[in-house]
């Protein structure tokens, strides 16, 4: 058997892990990975959401680092997997998998930016730089001086998903790293991250 017969018959199998190490490197995938997404589509479908997460989140990862030609040419499978991957969101098994399976729809999405960063919730903190004075600073997002804030359609959207399914320590930490604060040399505004269009 294959480790994708392996990885087909049982979502538990560490031929997973095996597909994630030939499929993607420190963050990204090779292009030529988005050749499983049909794979993907047909395997996942078999399986029950809660099962399917982790091959959720790999299907984010490929469909993001697709080429714009492959995407076209996947556009059903990514459709299929987008579905799958928004089917596991009310019974994802852990605040840290509701916001995984978040990115992974932004991934199959084509965001380019969240679709890889939105784990930056998960991460407690954030490397700003004030685009006044240059000022790089490595802000607590649990610091009382943030001004929570939605700065971005794409944080509009994964807060309001993470209110619908009580996922309030999610939809909190979202609103923080889309937020605002000082900085600490020029006391001018900062957005923590960068506001991104769409």
């Amino acid at each position: 058997m294959t480790i994708f017969d392996l990885a087909a018959a049982d979502p538990a199998s560490p031929a997973w892990n095996d597909i994630w190490q030939q499929s993607c490197h420190q963050g990204t995938c090779d292009p030529a990975s988005a050749a499983l997404l049909p794979w993907l589509a047909q395997t996942c479908a078999s399986f029950t959401p809660r099962s399917r997460e982790q091959a959720m989140c790999l299907a984010g990862f490929i469909a993001v680092d697709a080429t714009d030609a492959d995407r076209a040419v996947h556009a059903g499978d990514i459709a299929t997997l987008r579905a799958l991957a928004t089917e596991c969101l009310p019974t994802a098994s852990s605040d840290e998998m509701f916001v995984h399976l978040q990115q992974a729809v932004l991934g199959l999405d084509g965001d380019e930016v969240w679709g890889k960063e939105l784990d930056r919730v998960l991460d407690g903190e954030v490397d700003v730089e004030c685009p006044e004075c240059g000022e790089e600073t490595l802000v607590d997002l649990t610091d009382p001086a943030i001004s929570p804030g939605l700065s971005s359609p794409v944080a509009v959207r994964v807060h309001a998903e993470a209110v619908g399914a009580g996922r309030d320590a999610v939809a909190t930490a979202v609103t923080r790293l889309f937020g605002r604060t000082r900085c600490p040399d020029c006391d001018a505004d900062v957005p923590l991250v960068s506001p991104e269009p769409g």
